[in-house]
C-alpha cells in the first residue's frame, strides 16, 4: 500500500479574509449598508474590527453580541483561522422607515 500524498496548505490573504468578514457582519437584518471591516491575521489567529450602521430601534448590545459570535464562528468554519477578538462599533443609528401614509 502506498503512502498518501502530503497535503498542501491553503493561504488566505488579509484582503480576502476582510471581505469575508464584511459579508458576514452584513448578514443581520438590522445592519444597513456595507460595514467597514479591518482585520489583522497572524498565522492561524486573527482579530477583526467592524464599524456598523444599525437600524434603530434595535437592542444594540444584544445585536453586537450576536454579530460578534456569528462573525467569529463563521470565519473559523470558512477559513480555519481562529478569531480571538471581534470588536463591534456602532457608528450610526438609522431610523426604520415607517410604512403607510402620514395622517392628513
Amino acid at each position: 500500500m502506498s503512502e498518501p500524498a502530503a497535503h498542501g496548505t491553503t493561504t488566505i490573504s488579509d484582503r480576502a479574509f476582510t471581505r469575508i468578514a464584511e459579508k458576514l457582519a452584513s448578514e443581520d437584518e438590522h445592519v444597513t449598508g456595507l460595514p467597514h471591516v479591518s482585520a489583522s491575521v497572524c498565522g492561524a489567529v486573527a482579530a477583526v474590527h467592524c464599524d456598523l450602521a444599525v437600524r434603530y430601534p434595535a437592542p444594540v448590545p444584544r445585536l453586537a453580541a450576536k454579530i460578534r459570535e456569528h462573525v467569529r464562528r463563521r470565519l473559523r468554519e470558512l477559513t480555519g483561522i481562529s478569531v480571538e477578538n471581534v470588536d463591534i462599533e456602532v457608528v450610526e443609528l438609522v431610523p426604520e422607515r415607517k410604512t403607510g401614509r402620514r395622517p392628513v
